[in-house]
């Protein structure tokens, strides 16, 4: 299935860069970052010197870091003009010199794509990048001016994530076609800027050593390339954070190998017969209502919520059948989703009309006061469990999700009693 992929999207925006360099829309990486944007006459003092390179290498010496970024990324989306916003955050150190992971870097990329090209970045990617990889279905969120966002939100199939990086494992040529020059391709995944050990960073590549680098995204998105054992390794997850729990990457250690493994039939025979008493196992989660009252208390009324990390201004439960019902979700600016949310153990699925991105749900009774939501952005990365925990006039919900650390706690009433 297409599958958000996460910051593996600056990766693709580093090779759109090397397309635009490659074909002259851009001179080289070198240029002066201010130079596409004259109509912004005053900013923050790194902007003198900042090129492109140091965007891409997330050396621009700006006061934005994974420690601050969500508060920036929070006043980001209120303003109508991105660039400006970006180009007035405090300068803390020289360009070029000190790593320092910013998304904004990216979507000034974005903005130069742009800019550059007369392309916003979905139609520069598609013709230059995606067709010729055959790379039909992708889905890439982009804001209110229509530029995509360059640091994330590019939603790719895993296959086509295979055909990148066959691409970057043959520096640049698909199919004995050129697409990419391969100065650009070894220029990218280089080491630039040095980080622990043999590490470091490249045009936004993370760079293992001499033979290995990987595309990253949070949740576990990874297109991982190895020129010395001649392999690509593509991963998708969500709802937890494989990256600060080093799953993927203690995978791809223990499983690339020069020779092949011998057959370890034993073993495949064992995996089978978990797979298949996977399939029975109907599920661990209580399915006998319990709590035949407390319906009545919670579905078909009117849920109003305090501010929350989900941004849900209201809610309903709305009564279909005896064992499925409508999870119908309003947010601040009034727009209404219904998602069809069964009661048991089965999910249901609901397609985004817009990105085509997929999302399962399911409800069911923890307790006898409390009933739970399963909402899996299932071809994205979060996956979110909503509690609710009923009292007298109002209602405490928990809204819990392992990828972004959310653990709200706030309080919902009943629309008659608020």
């Amino acid at each position: 299935m297409q599958h958000d992929i996460a910051s593996c999207t600056k990766s693709v925006t580093s090779l759109l860069i090397g397309i635009a360099i490659d074909k002259g829309f851009i001179r080289d990486e070198n240029e002066l970052v201010r130079k596409y944007f004259p109509e912004i006459k005053s900013y923050s003092p790194n902007f003198e010197t900042l090129t492109i390179k140091d965007l891409l290498t997330m050396s621009s010496g700006l006061d934005c870091r994974s420690n601050n970024e969500d508060a920036l990324f929070a006043q980001l989306f209120k303003v109508s003009d991105w660039p400006a916003f970006i180009f007035h955050i405090p300068s803390i150190s020289t360009p070029g010199k000190k790593f320092s992971y910013c998304s904004c870097n990216y979507y000034l990329l974005a903005e130069i794509l742009f800019r550059a090209t007369k392309q916003v970045p979905e139609k520069f990617a598609d013709k230059y990048l995606f067709k010729p990889l055959d790379i039909t279905h992708f889905y890439w969120t982009k804001n209110d001016k229509g530029i995509n966002y360059g640091w994330g939100d590019l939603a790719l199939k895993p296959r086509d994530m295979a055909r990148i990086g066959r691409l970057l494992l043959n520096d640049g040529v698909w199919n004995g076609t050129r697409v990419i020059s391969e100065t650009y391709i070894r220029k990218a995944t280089s080491i630039h800027i040095p980080l622990d050990g043999d590490e470091g960073y490249g045009y936004g590549f993370w760079v293992d050593n001499a033979h290995s680098f990987n595309a990253v995204g949070r949740g576990g998105q990874r297109i991982h390339v190895d020129r010395l054992y001649n392999a690509i390794v593509v991963a998708t997850g969500g709802g937890y954070n494989w990256d600060e729990k080093g799953g993927i990457d203690d995978i791809i250690g223990r499983s690339i190998h020069r020779n092949a493994l011998p057959e370890n039939r034993p073993a495949a025979d064992s995996l089978q017969k978990a797979i298949a008493f996977a399939k029975k196992v109907e599920s661990i989660l209580p399915v006998k209502n319990t709590a035949a009252n407390q319906e009545k208390i919670l579905f078909n009324r009117q849920l109003i919520f305090e501010k929350n990390s989900l941004n849900i201004s209201t809610a309903r439960f709305l009564t279909v059948t005896g064992k499925d019902m409508v999870f119908r979700v309003t947010d601040p600016s009034g727009k209404k989703v219904d998602y069809p949310l069964p009661v048991g153990t089965a999910y249901r699925y609901f397609t985004d009309p817009f990105s085509k991105h997929i999302y399962a749900f399911r409800g069911y009774w923890k307790a006898p006061d409390e009933f739970i939501v399963d909402f899996n952005t299932l071809t994205k990365i979060n996956k979110n469990s909503i509690g609710f925990k009923l009292k007298d006039k109002e209602i405490q919900v928990t809204i819990q999700e392992e990828t972004q650390k959310i653990n709200d706690t706030v309080r919902v009433y009943f629309e008659e009693n608020k």
